[in-house]
């Protein structure tokens, strides 16, 4: 009876990496200081460029200064409201940025409303972390 020697096993061939994501120049304006940070928290480890602001005078200087890429702002802010932020930021970046809404309303008319204002989307709270990544991948692919 001959043997055989036993051939070394064959390594599987390593799966290839994930696309390299786009890193974003991301503004976050929000009032509420536990859901701006875990926002802030969240894309910063998925490599996007962060800044935030807890009212809307601030959002509207931070995103004429900084020129983000995203914004996704809340509705209900301090100074000026989501709406007159996304008209002024569209007033002066047109559509250089994109515009999220996050509020606590999501009823056909309040889409219409921040439509209207100048978003681009509109997210009801409590807003799920993944949904705002599947959006940043979204716009990867447009």
């Amino acid at each position: 009876m001959r043997l055989r020697r036993a051939r070394p096993p064959v390594a599987a061939a390593a799966p290839a990496p994930p696309p390299a994501r786009r890193a974003y120049d991301v503004l976050i304006v929000e009032d509420n200081a536990a859901a701006r940070e875990t926002l802030r928290f969240v894309l910063e480890l998925e490599a996007h460029r962060v800044h935030i602001c807890a009212d809307g005078l601030a959002g509207v200087d931070e995103g004429g200064h900084r020129r983000p890429d995203v914004a996704f702002v809340d509705i209900g802010l301090p100074g000026l409201d989501g709406y007159e932020v996304a008209r002024r930021l569209r007033a002066v970046r047109g559509d250089g940025v994109r515009l999220f809404a996050l509020t606590g309303y999501g009823q056909p008319e309040d889409v219409r409303r921040a439509r209207h204002a100048g978003f681009d989307g509109h997210l009801t709270k409590p807003v799920e972390v993944e949904e705002v990544l599947r959006i940043l991948d979204s716009l990867e692919r447009a």
